[in-house]
């Protein structure tokens, strides 16, 4: 079978027809492939906003100092009043000595003529050297017992065994009484026995009891030691320094 040749113009007009064609596919497809374009964004730029200028707050004002309080007078201290010392009028009457079970009479005596005070020629009698202190005033109440007589012991022999804080108890011819108590008490040798000290009237309150200490010597008719014991009411006795006179005189 022979072929069919087309004709010269067919072969152009379907040549022009295929250029189209192409054509148009060429603009379908580059519609197609472009990318969709979004709308620009605008930035605005932000509001200005107008500040308001802020005022500084006032620093708050310190408060007033506060106002001097007015000076108060100060009364002028009193000096204190000084009680004037205890005076007691009544003489010692009795002397009571529990822890020796002695209670014995007191009697009222001075010195000799050499100044030795005197003591009572009895065994049951406490004798109180009248140049001395009535025992709660003022200054030394000084006494004295025989420790032997006439072969019998007095309750005051064991004078030096007592305690410290012993009691003493001294009863007034108007009733009253006073304790004292014992502070200290000392052996003396007779002839080195701080007679000046002992016998001291003045100073503080105190209450000196005295007695003779065996062993007894013929030659001079008494024993050879003194027991000498310190009583006070309250407090701690001093001996005083310097000694003073040995025996005052007696003051009317």
């Amino acid at each position: 079978m022979r072929k069919r040749r087309l004709s010269l113009p067919t072969v152009i007009t379907l040549s022009l027809l295929l250029i189209m064609l192409l054509f148009v596919a060429v603009i379908v497809l580059a519609v197609v492939l472009q990318p969709s374009a979004d709308p620009p964004v605008v930035i605005e730029p932000p509001p200005v906003v107008e500040e308001t200028p802020v005022q500084p707050s006032p620093s708050p004002e310190p408060p007033p100092p506060p106002e001097p309080e007015p000076p108060v007078e100060e009364e002028p201290e009193e000096p204190p009043v000084e009680e004037p010392p205890r005076v007691i009028e009544s003489l010692a009457a009795r002397m009571r000595i529990p822890a020796l079970s002695l209670d014995y009479e007191v009697q009222s005596l001075g010195a000799d003529e050499t100044g030795t005070m005197l003591i009572a020629p009895a065994l049951e009698i406490i004798s109180w050297f009248d140049r001395s202190a009535i025992p709660g005033n003022e200054g030394n109440a000084i006494f004295g017992g025989h420790n032997l007589w006439n072969g019998v012991r007095s309750r005051i022999y064991t004078l030096d065994e007592l305690e410290i804080g012993d009691e003493l108890e001294i009863e007034y011819e108007d009733g009253t009484v006073l304790r004292f108590y014992m502070e200290s008490v000392f052996v003396y040798e007779l002839k080195t026995a701080p007679a000046h000290l002992i016998m001291d009237t003045k100073g503080e309150s105190r209450l000196t009891l005295i007695t003779c200490k065996p062993p007894f010597n013929p030659s001079t008719g008494t024993s050879d030691n003194r027991i000498v014991a310190i009583f006070k009411e309250e407090g701690v006795f001093e001996i005083p320094d310097p000694p003073i006179e040995k025996y005052p005189p007696k003051e009317d």
